[in-house]
Parts: structure tokens; C-alpha cells; sequence
């Protein structure tokens, strides 16, 4: 039977304690879910501890305390560390402590994947590690990221980002869109699904699921490119188009789609249909909408334009896909 996959997630003073509680649950409820087994023991895929430079209780920001289970020093190497929301108001930059980043540093360059969520990007970007990467955050932290991380990336209007083994999520909702894709990289993406369908409403597709599905198409070192699938994630269900695209890169269009084609593997209108029709997917899962709403929804401009270009990328109609993930959604939406 495989090891569970571990996960630290560090808690300090002023840390969301909700939600580092939500993420370690949320990896508890993944297990259960796919082993469908409400034995947390039985069903274990993730082992993940609330970790901190010592034993000591630790303050969360509304004041109740979390008790960690393990110390930085003492912590074997995980294969995963999440820094949960912290409470930083101020715009002054607030140094972490050495143990800490040395520890994150280690972590690092063990092969861990980093998760900053929202403010706890901030102490991500304390150890230089978000130099040179693109992360997203809380919108008030944009000056902070200015001033003080000027060779970040920041970019607060992006739900989630993954760059690489750094995620970084800049709300609740893609907090949890975090937890699935950490999921999806070690266990599957069949896994992660089940988990991402239990934590988000029904009613529209998570804001980060797009980027879980493309981060795979993104491990390439063209930064250019990878803003540029970023901007199409943002903006396929607009009027967009790979000219458009191209404007946004400063690139030729000649010299955009031959970069784009070498370093995802597919040409760029490829990618924006690809992008409308993963939206579709998840639409077409769920009941009340007319196949014209689908379509205009997704970015296509007609229902005709929806049946050939989906059609063309999944090998199957709208209306048997939609057949099909009424009986079985999991199936359809892996």
C-alpha cells in the first residue's frame, strides 16, 4: 500500500485558523471520497500536520488557539507545505523569522510544492523563492509587492496561479482549488475531481479548475507564453482571439504562434478552444441551461460553433456528452 503523502501546513500568530483548518480537512474528505470509506484511518491518502517553529500554542487571528502537532526542526522532509491567510494590515514589510525560511528554503530544495494562500504569499516571497514567478494574492497587497518584491510577479486578478512546484491562490474558493490540484499532482486526477465537485457549488465552475487542468501545459520556461495562456484563462469566454492574444505579448503573430506551438505543444487558437470547451464540460454537467447558454457562456458565438469545436476536441457531441454526465458526472468530468 503507497505511503500517505505529507503535508505541513505552518501556523504562526495572526494565521487564519479557519482556514488552515479547512485545508487539512479538505485533504481528510479527499481520502474519504475516493476510498469511500468514512474511516479517516482507512482511507488516508494525505498525513498532514499543523506545524510551527515550536510546540507552543499559536494565536490565530480572531484569538482562539491552534496546537501544533509538530515542530520545523523535527518535521521529516514533507511533500508538501501550505502557509495559510495571514493577517498583515500593514504595508510594511515583516521580516520572518530565520528558522522559518530556512526551513521553507530546505523544503524547497528537497522537491516540496510551495502553497501560499492569500497573505501567506508574503512569507512565500520573504525567502526569495517567488523571485522571477508569477503569484497572485490578496489585491491590498499590491503596493506591498511593489514596493518590497519588486521581481515578483504579483497579479491579484488571477484566482489562482501555478508556476511550477509555487502555487499561489488569492481567495477561499481557490484555496480549496489549491488543495485539489496538490490532490490531482500526487494521487490523480480522478481524485481530485471528487474532491473539487464536493467543495464547490454547483452553480457555476470553480475559478481555478481551468488553471488545475492547464497546469501540465504550463512547465515550460517561456515566461512570455505562460502569461500569455494565464491571459487567455482569464479571457476565453470574451471575444477573444489569437491576434488579441499576441497584442497583449508585444509579439508578431508569425513569431507568437510559433513560440506558443514549441512550448505548450499546441498552436494558440488550439488553446482558447481548448479553454472554451473544458468550460463547456462543466456546464453541460449541470441541469438548466439551454445548449445556447452553454455556448455563448463558454465564449463560442453560436450554438453551431459550441457542436463542431466540441465535437472536434473531446471526439463526442455536446448533447451525448451531456447525456453521458447525467448518469455518470465523475466519469465525464475527469
Amino acid at each position: 500500500m503507497r505511503a500517505p503523502v505529507t503535508i505541513a501546513i505552518y501556523v504562526g500568530d495572526d494565521c487564519w485558523g479557519g482556514l488552515a483548518l479547512l485545508a487539512r480537512e479538505a485533504f481528510a474528505i479527499a481520502g474519504t471520497l475516493h476510498a469511500r470509506n468514512a474511516d479517516l484511518q482507512a482511507a488516508e491518502l494525505f498525513r498532514v500536520r499543523l506545524a510551527a517553529i515550536d510546540g507552543a500554542p499559536v494565536r490565530s487571528f480572531t484569538g482562539p488557539r491552534l496546537q501544533p502537532e509538530a515542530m520545523l526542526a523535527e518535521l521529516p522532509a514533507p511533500d508538501a507545505v501550505i502557509v495559510p491567510p495571514y493577517y498583515l494590515p500593514l504595508a510594511a514589510r515583516q521580516p520572518i523569522a530565520p528558522a522559518l525560511q530556512e526551513w521553507l528554503l530546505q523544503a524547497h530544495a528537497a522537491g516540496a510544492m510551495l502553497v501560499g494562500m492569500a497573505g501567506g504569499v508574503r512569507i512565500l516571497a520573504e525567502t526569495g523563492l517567488l523571485n522571477g514567478r508569477e503569484v497572485t494574492g490578496n489585491l491590498s497587497d499590491q503596493r506591498v509587492f511593489a514596493l518590497h518584491y519588486p521581481e515578483v510577479r504579483f497579479s491579484p486578478d488571477v484566482p489562482l496561479v501555478i508556476d511550477g512546484s509555487i502555487i499561489s491562490a488569492g481567495s477561499v474558493n481557490p484555496c480549496l482549488d489549491a488543495c485539489s490540484y496538490l490532490v490531482g499532482h500526487f494521487h490523480g486526477d480522478a481524485v481530485a475531481h471528487k474532491l473539487s465537485r464536493y467543495t464547490n457549488p454547483a452553480s457555476q465552475p470553480s475559478a481555478g479548475r481551468l488553471a488545475i487542468r492547464n497546469a501540465g501545459l504550463k512547465q515550460h520556461g517561456d515566461q512570455r507564453i505562460r502569461q500569455a495562456q494565464e491571459y487567455i484563462e482569464r479571457c476565453f469566454k470574451q471575444e477573444l482571439t489569437v491576434e488579441g492574444a499576441a497584442q497583449r505579448t508585444a509579439m508578431s503573430v508569425r513569431n507568437f504562434s510559433r513560440r506558443f506551438q514549441h512550448a505548450v505543444g499546441m498552436p494558440p487558437h488550439i488553446y482558447i478552444a481548448r479553454c472554451r470547451g473544458e468550460y463547456a464540460k462543466e456546464l453541460l454537467a449541470r441541469p438548466g441551461l439551454s445548449m445556447l447558454q452553454v455556448a455563448l457562456q463558454s465564449g463560442f458565438r453560436s450554438e453551431a460553433m459550441l457542436r463542431r469545436t466540441f465535437s472536434q476536441l473531446f471526439g463526442v457531441s455536446p448533447a451525448a456528452f451531456r447525456s453521458g454526465a447525467a448518469h455518470s458526472p465523475a466519469r465525464y468530468l475527469e
